[in-house]
């Protein structure tokens, strides 16, 4: 009856090469039917090795499709499922291997299957399990293509660790549109994707702000509690004035990365300007104090000299430093 029952589950998920295996079964069940190891011919023992040999090969094909198909990654519980069948097979039948003489033997005192008998049995039952491991990727990569390419995407730009509850949540779903498919239900998770993903597009826009501008925002805190936002305070408008523009510019492109780079590299040079004119100030602040005007000033003096002379200006120091720089720009 067990026999009959495997079989009607085969043909009912349609198995890839299960036909050989079932007639495989049948062909040994007449061959040993009434015999036990000790009435057997040795033929007839040799023929059901061989059956118990060709029905594990189909098996092994079929076991190594788990890792080639990544099936793990779609159906978990089948694929534990046919490894721990698996691994009972594998023992027995290089048991079996070694002494092929045993193949009509009885399996053990409570069975009445001969050792070909279960090899066959349970070579059955990894290939059913890893057949529906694969009809359920199949069903997941059908309807979840756009959720799990979303899913990449979210990874790639750290959303699963900046926003880890948002992202834990929306997976959380994911796994249960991933089971629902196992189940077969492929027509209440189809009417159900277009809202995760839309969840997924929420979260991605703000993954990629946090991807491109955390460190200037970071950096923008500490410009705001510090002496440099009072004393050059347009400066620091720029600044907060170039961070909206790009996150908001990061919002509406989410996928322009290579824009949005550019962005995020504006924010970074006015960053860097307020920095620059901050140490300046600070220098001529201590200058002042120090009572050395007149050593800045002169140092200042000479090199925009140089500059005059190098293009052809000659010597301008009777101007401003305005009036030199004019002359410059005009010259250029």
């Amino acid at each position: 009856m067990k026999k009959i029952l495997l079989a009607t589950i085969i043909a009912s998920v349609g198995l890839t090469g299960c036909k050989t295996i079932e007639s495989v079964q049948k062909d040994l069940g007449s061959i040993t039917s009434g015999l036990t190891g000790d009435e057997a011919t040795p033929e007839q023992v040799q023929l059901a090795y061989e059956k118990a040999e060709q029905a594990f090969q189909e098996a092994l094909t079929a076991y190594n499709l788990i890792d080639s198909e990544a099936l793990a990654d779609f159906d978990t519980e089948k694929v534990y499922e046919a490894k721990e069948v698996w691994q009972v097979l594998e023992s027995e039948f290089a048991e079996l291997r070694l002494s092929p003489g045993h193949a009509l033997d009885s399996a053990s005192l409570f069975s009445s299957d001969t050792v070909a008998d279960e090899i066959m049995e349970q070579s059955q039952q990894v290939i059913i399990l890893v057949e529906g491991a694969t009809v359920s990727k199949e069903r997941i990569t059908a309807v979840l293509k756009p959720v799990r390419e979303e899913f990449a995407v979210l990874t790639q730009i750290d959303a699963n660790i900046h926003f880890e509850k948002r992202y834990s949540t929306l997976d959380e779903q994911h796994q249960e549109l991933k089971q629902l498919l196992i189940d077969g239900k492929e027509a209440q998770v189809e009417q159900y994707v277009p809202q995760l993903l839309e969840q997924l597009t929420a979260l991605e826009k703000d993954a990629v702000v946090q991807f491109y501008f955390s460190e200037h925002i970071h950096k923008i805190y500490k410009l705001a509690n510090s002496d440099k936002a009072s004393v050059f305070p347009a400066v620091y408008r720029d600044v907060k004035i170039h961070l909206e523009q790009g996150q908001v510019y990061a919002q509406q492109n989410y996928r322009a990365y290579d824009a949005i780079k550019l962005k995020a590299a504006l924010v970074a040079h006015q960053i860097a300007r307020i920095n620059s004119l901050y140490i300046e100030y600070t220098n001529l602040k201590t200058a002042l104090d120090d009572k050395e005007i007149e050593n800045e000033l002169l140092k200042f003096e000479n090199e925009l000299a140089e500059l005059t002379e190098k293009v052809g200006l000659g010597d301008l120091r009777n101007l401003t430093f305005s009036e030199q720089l004019n002359k410059v720009k005009e010259k250029l």
